[in-house]
């Protein structure tokens, strides 16, 4: 059975790193979530990786900085609800 992952878990981890080509970072979620692992926001639910990188990088919470995607804000909490 696969995990499901906050994306707020995501961005943490983007924020341990330097900034990484998109087939880098969706490598380094499978290596830290697992492979098979679904992902979920306040938005969505039931995402693979890819949607979950895509979806981060439409609203703007990451960006291509030129030598590769890295956080552009956090946008954790603070948006109306607890995640306790």
């Amino acid at each position: 059975m696969s995990k499901s992952i906050h994306g707020r878990n995501v961005i943490q981890l983007m924020q341990q790193h330097k900034p990484k080509p998109r087939e880098q970072w969706l490598a380094l979620m499978a290596s830290e979530f697992g492979g098979d692992a679904t992902y979920f926001t306040c938005q969505a639910q039931d995402m693979s990786a890819e949607q979950l990188f895509d979806l981060f990088a439409g609203n703007g919470r990451i960006t291509d900085e030129g030598e590769g995607y890295a956080i552009h804000q956090c946008g954790c909490g603070g948006h109306g609800h607890s995640h306790d």
